[in-house]
């Protein structure tokens, strides 16, 4: 029997692990509010793996992940939502942008029981969408006559998420696309396509903004410990198990 007397630990070591122990906790309990599984919840899209690594880049390039984030015109969002402090006029851009997406629906979108003040604060949530883009499989659906779905959806994680999948869904069925070389039908095309339609063709860079796009996302990539090589995986054009936006929010 060994009658060596341990030395007694000193009470400040305790207090410095239960204080190590509590701030891990409440540190993980921040991140999991921030980071609601949104690898989760794109796979249950049913959406191909490829667009794991474009939700990635564009929740980074958009929001770092924030579902409360947003750009626009800061008295026009939601009390609990983060607007970013952006100079005044790209606010104001952003929010014209999302007037301009309801006005030109207004035959459908003036149906929904929410009124244009909610449709044009701008772009929000984890994803950066306009309302107008956002709720599109919507037009003209009982769902938005009866206010299923409204325009602070895209403040929902789950929703965002749905939201995201079908907007990419729609620009890989753009012809525009289907017709690009394959090796260009990849995650980079794809995301200069959620920066502007009219730029998911453009693989040869003719415009600024689309070198723009590509410089950011290779940023983005980084700062996730995404190989940049990812950025040119090609997407497939056939999604044999993603069942579309209003089934999967009903």
């Amino acid at each position: 029997m060994n009658s060596e007397v341990q030395p007694a630990v000193p009470g400040w070591v305790w207090v410095a692990v239960a204080g190590l122990a509590v701030g891990s906790l409440a540190g993980a309990a921040v991140y999991a509010a921030r980071s609601p599984g949104y690898e989760r919840l794109v796979a249950r899209t049913g959406a191909p793996k490829e667009l794991q690594i474009l939700a990635a880049i564009q929740r980074y390039t958009e929001s770092r992940g924030n579902p409360k984030a947003g750009l626009g015109r800061p008295e026009l969002f939601p009390w609990w939502a983060e607007p970013s402090n952006a100079a005044r006029e790209k606010q104001v851009a952003e929010s014209a942008a999302a007037a301009e997406g309801y006005d030109r629906n207004l035959a459908t979108y003036g149906e929904s029981p929410y009124p244009r003040r909610m449709w044009i604060f701008g772009s929000g949530g984890p994803y950066g969408l306009l309302p107008s883009s956002a709720l599109a499989p919507w037009r003209g659906t009982d769902e938005m006559r009866r206010g299923k779905v409204t325009p602070y959806d895209v403040f929902n994680p789950w929703r965002a998420t749905v939201f995201f999948v079908d907007y990419v869904w729609r620009l890989v069925n753009r012809a525009e696309f289907r017709k690009m070389p394959a090796a260009a039908r990849n995650v980079l095309a794809l995301k200069r396509g959620l920066a502007s339609p009219a730029l998911v063709a453009d693989f040869e860079e003719e415009s600024a903004r689309s070198r723009s796009v590509r410089r950011r996302a290779i940023e983005a990539a980084e700062s996730l410990g995404i190989d940049e090589d990812k950025l040119y995986q090609q997407v497939p054009l056939a999604w044999p198990d993603y069942i579309g936006a209003k089934e999967l929010v009903p």
